[in-house]
């Protein structure tokens, strides 16, 4: 097999998924994500693994467009999160179905990685291209067209298991699309796919706790600058960081009723 058969082509702008898709695309995408994706991560993470999720009615009681924000961990978070956190509302059809973000370089360098991205939604964004780059204009526009996007705003996964510092580039992505947040936590992904394991492992239990609907119509009557994107920013991950405070309140509470 040559390489040309099993290299994607990167920062070219060609991974892009179409920005006006047709009626083909849009079923089979939503029938791999529907069929394929949903029920296996389900069967994954609530069989051989344990998920209890607090606060799951906040992701699907609120309308589009609105934007998912989580602290990040693995590399593979969306696929994890995405069906257990957006189960049952994200099957009423391809426009519920979550867009993504991954940086490029590392999904998009073999086809067949690359088919799978463009089958979930994911926009690409090439690290240390800025907040200007194509992916993000493609993003603010997917959203803004009333859709759904999970992001995290630090831009990485952590390495040590603290949130980092986020990007002001999120901000401009809520401020131009429109876009409410709902912000939330998670813990225990870190252990089903350590940094530099390559298969996940099962006997975990996860736990995630999801906010109530954040919305910027007071941010939005600034000026649209990094100045009012920070500001934006800061909201959000204070939400982030509730559910984090929330969450360890809650595990802490229950291992001090099991120690008793």
């Amino acid at each position: 097999m040559n390489s040309t058969s099993v290299n994607s082509p990167i920062g070219d702008n060609k991974n892009f998924p179409p920005e006006n898709p047709s009626f083909y695309f849009r079923a089979k995408t939503y029938l791999f994500l529907a069929g394929v994706v949903f029920p296996s991560v389900n069967i994954f993470m609530r069989i051989f693994n344990r998920v209890t999720v607090f606060g799951i009615k906040n992701a699907n009681e609120v309308d589009r467009p609105w934007i998912l924000m989580s602290n990040h961990v693995t590399l593979l978070d969306d696929v994890f999160l995405g069906p257990i956190v957006l189960f049952p509302k994200a099957l009423r059809g391809y426009a519920w179905m979550p867009y993504h973000a991954p940086e490029e370089r590392n999904f998009y360098k073999i086809r067949f990685v690359a088919w799978i991205m463009r089958m979930t939604k994911s926009i690409p964004l090439q690290r240390g291209k800025g907040i200007h780059q194509e992916g993000v204009k493609r993003l603010i526009d997917a959203v803004r067209n009333d859709g759904v996007l999970h992001i995290y705003p630090e831009g990485t996964r952590t390495r040590t298991g603290e949130i980092g510092e986020p990007k002001v580039g999120i901000g401009r992505i809520v401020y131009e699309s429109g876009a409410a947040v709902v912000p939330m936590y998670h813990r225990g992904l870190e252990k089903v796919l350590p940094i530099g394991a390559a298969i996940p492992k099962i006997g975990k239990h996860i736990h995630i706790s999801v906010g109530e609907v954040i919305r910027f119509e007071e941010e939005r009557n600034l000026p649209n600058t990094p100045d009012t994107w920070r500001v934006i920013v800061d909201k959000i991950m204070n939400g982030i960081y509730a559910e984090r405070d929330k969450l360890s309140e809650i595990l802490d509470g229950a291992q001090k009723e099991e120690a008793n």
